[in-house]
């Protein structure tokens, strides 16, 4: 009984004063598996252009070998051709395979792009 009541004070201990504990292992799944997420690597960006019947989209492309449980998207920076503030502009979906491409708006010009990662 005396271990039974230490373990309910701690717990509400726990739950009552907000308190932490140090955890060092993941709960495994059913089968004893665990699902580490990590960031891409082998990532590579740079500049992409495609022709649209007399006009070419200009844009920029990201892609990684592996994304070790984490996503990546293409950005960009475009500026209007009549001037104003910088365009700042990332590919719609968050990818863990493939190319991510994304491209300026009509009427501007890339200035510079990269890759965006996050390790979800």
């Amino acid at each position: 009984m005396k271990k039974l009541s230490a373990a309910l004070f701690a717990a509400a201990a726990i739950t009552t004063f907000g308190l932490q504990s140090t955890a060092t292992a993941a709960e495994a799944g059913s089968q004893g598996n665990v699902s580490v997420k990590g960031w891409p690597t082998g990532c590579t960006n740079g500049k992409y252009a495609k022709g649209l019947g007399g006009y070419t989209a200009l844009g920029w492309q990201a892609q990684c070998k592996k994304s070790n449980g984490g996503h990546y998207k293409a950005t960009i920076i475009c500026r209007p051709f009549d001037g104003g503030d910088d365009i700042y502009r990332d590919a719609p979906v968050w990818k863990s395979s493939g190319k991510s491409i994304v491209f300026c708006p009509e009427a501007s010009t890339r200035v510079e792009g990269g890759i965006k990662e996050r390790s979800y």
